[in-house]
């Protein structure tokens, strides 16, 4: 048996360190909004009952189980007089966050009248939601910073009489590592689509899962003259721009003729937004026909021409577009050969956001670091990392 040495324990803490300051689950708050206590999830993520974070609103338990359990529940609130808002704790510093609201009606009031109202983002109108007695959850997202306050607030407000807001779940992911690089600190950023083109819906599975800040990639729709295609997720860079998961980089949808791809996103029902954040990824297949072919793309935004990017074998590229201004209630998305192209184009996710202006708070006096103080905060990340070190003790013995 042969002692550990320091060189080796110093490398067991500088790996830890460089995980935890990339994604921590552990950092993460998941409200499940209506159970009567806590849970964990098959993918060991813990969810927090919600009355530690409201202090208004009524539970209530859908007539039947859902494949998600979170959505299996929810808080409702009659009492559009009261301060249905919730309050979560946050780091006092300047970091970004994921924010997700989750919300399936179920016709958990047996009304089979799903309502819709407004959703408001530290004192900023966010969305207005539109339930539905058909299809699955509904998610608001929003890439937003803090500027040390200590906490974010969430509220739903009512505008139709006799429509009554409610919430199924709500999360809050701090991402250590910056991600969407060219969105300002001062703005919201509200997601639009995260589509994983060709593949399967890709959610965070667990501690050693491919998507790593709990996003959401939705499977999208082909567009006809499309088909699926694997493709060779890029083994050259360690991290690419905005990190997506090798499961979203691994299908991608190529047109079958030569025909651009054309790809619609609807904005959100309450669109204000004059300006538009596009991320687009590429990869290409493993081979091509001949040596000599080339995929060469033109990328044009409600008919203006943005970009042109070039695919390359086992490299992916992650083009960001902004600001691309908005002109309507849609954005039309056109990937067409150019003329030095002998390839049809192919694409394999993409990501819309939409931005709204925002005036942070004043920023904290706290030391940078400082962890939420409110006792519904479950953070094992001390005996996760002593968990972590022992075990590296045991594997150099």
């Amino acid at each position: 048996m042969k002692k550990i040495s320091w060189i080796q324990l110093v490398f067991c803490v500088f790996i830890q360190l460089q995980n935890t300051s990339s994604h921590d689950p552990n950092t993460w708050l998941n409200i499940d909004c209506g159970i009567e206590a806590p849970r964990v999830g098959p993918n060991l993520l813990s969810w927090n009952m919600d009355h530690q974070f409201t202090q208004s609103g009524i539970n209530k338990r859908l007539p039947e189980k859902q494949p998600l359990d979170e959505m299996t529940t929810l808080r409702f609130f009659p009492n559009r007089m009261d301060q249905n808002c919730y309050t979560i704790p946050a780091y006092k510093r300047t970091l970004q966050y994921i924010i997700r609201a989750g919300f399936y009606y179920g016709n958990y009031d047996g009304l089979s009248k799903p309502p819709s109202f407004d959703l408001y983002l530290d004192g900023q109108l966010w969305s207005t939601v539109k339930t539905s007695t058909i299809g699955g959850p509904i998610y608001v997202e929003a890439i937003y910073v803090t500027h040390g306050s200590g906490s974010i607030g969430v509220c739903l407000i009512q505008t139709r009489d006799g429509e009554i807001p409610f919430i199924s779940s709500l999360e809050a992911m701090p991402l250590w590592t910056h991600l969407y690089s060219q969105m300002e600190n001062n703005s919201t950023f509200t997601l639009v689509n995260r589509t994983n083109l060709g593949g399967n819906e890709i959610r965070y599975t667990g501690l050693f899962s491919d998507e790593k800040y709990n996003r959401i990639w939705t499977s999208g729709a082909i567009p006809q003259n499309c088909k699926p295609v694997p493709t060779l997720p890029d083994s050259t860079t360690a991290t690419l721009e905005n990190d997506p998961p090798k499961l979203v980089l691994q299908d991608s949808i190529v047109s079958n003729t030569s025909d651009p791809i054309i790809l619609t996103v609807d904005n959100p029902p309450n669109w204000t937004s004059r300006t538009a954040y596009l991320v687009l990824y590429f990869t290409e297949m493993a081979t091509r026909p001949t040596l000599n072919d080339t995929r060469i793309m033109d990328i044009e935004i409600n008919r203006q021409k943005m970009y042109t990017v070039g695919a390359e074998i086992n490299q992916c590229k992650v083009v960001t577009l902004y600001p691309v201004p908005l002109v309507g209630p849609t954005i039309n998305i056109k990937l067409a050969s150019s003329r030095l192209s002998t390839l049809p184009p192919m694409i394999s996710a993409m990501e819309v956001f939409t931005r709204a202006n925002y005036n942070p708070p004043p920023s904290s006096a706290a030391a940078p670091g400082t962890k939420p103080t409110s006792g519904a905060w479950k953070n094992f990340f001390v005996p996760c990392t002593v968990f972590f070190y022992i075990s590296c003790a045991i594997a150099f013995f």
